[in-house]
């Protein structure tokens, strides 16, 4: 949503959250209420640009008929699961052919799925099985759990902290110690976690 202004996408996020409430759209006369608007012709200026943006449809002249475009309108998103990521020791990266359904709250611009192998996470609610949604990033905050890739063909999940000459990834789970580093190539930040009952 980086071409929304500030405005934009809290009209956008408003929209959104009311048909998800309620399953039909808000009026523009309640638009215009929650944002405290002095008049219905506001509203449809940032209806008519959220419209040439690809983030709404709507008929005009029939009430309630603001809609989500279709990619916005989907409870969930099928991502392409990319491998296996290690909780535990570093695995080789391991490609798969298969998809996940992810939900709208855990996605943005560049996410990925990985399914979890082990448990070093297990600490940080990340058990063996479950899959990471993961965004895409190269330069992680200290704590992030992120996405390693180590000898740049290893990958584990962990978390991040950059010490004085050294990068130190760290386990959930006092069995494990932590890898330390001074070359790693960070693929992504944890963005969620899905788990799935059989």
């Amino acid at each position: 949503m980086s071409n929304l202004t500030k405005k934009q996408k809290e009209v956008f996020d408003y929209i959104k959250n009311f048909i998800d409430r309620y399953d039909y759209a808000p009026s523009y006369r309640e638009i215009a209420q929650a944002f405290d608007f002095s008049s219905i012709a506001t509203v449809a200026g940032y209806i008519d640009s959220l419209k040439e943006k690809g983030f709404l449809d709507n008929e005009h002249n029939i009430a309630r008929s603001i809609q989500l475009t279709q990619k916005f309108n989907e409870r969930n998103y099928t991502i392409p699961l990319l491998g296996i990521i290690a909780a535990g020791a570093p695995i080789e990266a391991v490609r798969t052919s298969e998809t996940i359904d992810v939900p709208r709250d855990m996605m943005g611009p560049d996410i990925f799925v990985l399914k979890v192998r082990g448990d070093s996470m297990k600490d940080d609610g990340i058990y063996d099985g479950d899959y990471a949604v993961v965004q895409r990033v190269s330069s992680p905050s200290n704590g992030d759990i992120v996405v390693a890739l180590l000898d740049g063909e290893n990958v584990t999940l962990k978390r991040f902290y950059k010490e004085k000459n050294r990068i130190r990834l760290q386990a959930a789970n006092k069995k494990y110690q932590p890898i330390y580093t001074e070359k790693v190539i960070i693929q992504g930040r944890l963005r969620g976690v899905i788990r799935k009952f059989v």
